[in-house]
């Protein structure tokens, strides 16, 4: 008996510390740099589908989705383009998504790797996230070569920097 209280006491307590986030899907921005051309743009409608206990981030799971239908960069023709079969097919393939595989922390915050399916096509990729008070800010770099977007025909000329914005609630 008092070896099930002590237990019960432990395992209460621990779920009292627990820092369980919410992340706000309303103001999430998801941002792209195609390097190459220094052209900006950025998608929408994200949908967040993982679960983060900032107290124990190596057994979070980052993972959510945007539609590709969103995807803009100012200029209403390029959008058009990018959104066609040739580039993202948004009629076939309306969300890219990623999902974590592990968490571990850096000195700077926490390296997120996970796979990442645009296209229908899943490849490995590595986030470098930063956690301020109300944000978790992460970083990764993509070829779109890797997902049969291929803008230029060189593989080094389709870099893309892809930065995305969680702001959360405790």
């Amino acid at each position: 008996m008092k070896l099930s209280l002590i237990t019960f006491t432990l395992l209460f307590s621990s779920f009292m510390y627990a820092q369980q986030i919410t992340i706000n899907e309303d103001q999430v921005k998801v941002n792209f740099n195609f390097t190459s051309e220094d052209v900006e743009g950025e998608l929408s409608d994200f949908k967040f589908t993982g679960n983060i206990d900032i107290t124990s981030i190596a057994t979070a799971i980052i993972s959510g989705s945007v539609a590709t239908e969103s995807l803009d960069t100012d200029n209403w023709l390029r959008n058009r383009h990018l959104r066609s079969k040739k580039y993202f097919s948004t009629k076939t393939h309306p969300r890219l998504s990623f999902k974590s595989n592990t968490i571990e922390f850096t000195d700077l915050g926490f390296r997120v790797s996970g796979v990442m399916t645009i296209k229908g096509i899943t490849k490995d990729v590595v986030w470098k996230f930063v956690k301020t008070r109300e944000e978790l800010i992460g970083f990764a770099n993509i070829n779109t070569h890797d997902y049969d977007i291929k803008v230029y025909d060189e593989r080094e000329r389709n870099e893309v920097v892809i930065e995305i914005i969680l702001p959360y609630t405790l």
